[in-house]
């Protein structure tokens, strides 16, 4: 049984209320890009490593959540060289492609051992679109293909990893048989 955490859940009351009843716990934000990486290269691992090390101590399963979204990622990942915004031109494919790897390589390979599975993209599918992609700044600027890319680095960094598309109201018929189909 799984919780979402955060640093004010490790301890007093919500740490005991965890050990009690739960075997699995995924970090509710501190996972995310604008946790670990908010400037370019400078990431900062201190809550995260808390969260997995008190999970580690209690023999719970970690799950990673979330290496590639659209919100809670610093300005900077989505702006060219100059700071600009970026345009979905070659140059700017290329470099947020290598942004992009260079986030999944660091941080999965920090909790290779720790974390057994990650949430590689979240909330890729939009069913208002006729095509079903969410027009998020990855698929403005590289396309549906930034979402086959998320998941081979994330199996080359971990090849025993279980690696997830995750996404809510998949419960709506035309989102699910969008994501059946990116699958």
């Amino acid at each position: 049984v799984g919780a979402a955490i955060w640093q004010g859940d490790l301890s007093g009351e919500h740490a005991e209320l965890l050990k009690k009843h739960f075997n699995s716990v995924t970090s509710e934000n501190d996972m995310k890009w604008s946790s670990l990486q908010p400037m370019e290269g400078n990431f900062t691992f201190a809550t995260a490593d808390a969260q997995v090390n008190f999970a580690k101590s209690n023999n719970m399963r970690i799950r990673g959540h979330t290496l590639v979204w659209h919100a809670q990622v610093p300005a900077w990942v989505f702006n060219d060289p100059s700071g600009a915004p970026m345009t979905p031109t070659p140059e700017n494919k290329a470099l947020l492609l290598q942004r992009m790897e260079t986030h999944i390589r660091t941080v999965m390979g920090r909790y290779k051992d720790d974390i057994y599975a990650w949430d590689v993209v979240n909330e890729v599918i939009d069913p208002s679109q006729p095509d079903g992609f969410r027009r998020s700044p990855w698929f403005n600027i590289i396309g549906p293909e930034f979402i086959d890319r998320a998941f081979h680095v994330a199996r080359e960094v971990d090849p025993d990893c279980k690696l997830y598309i995750n996404d809510f109201d998949t419960t709506n018929m035309t989102k699910r048989q969008f994501l059946f189909n990116l699958v």
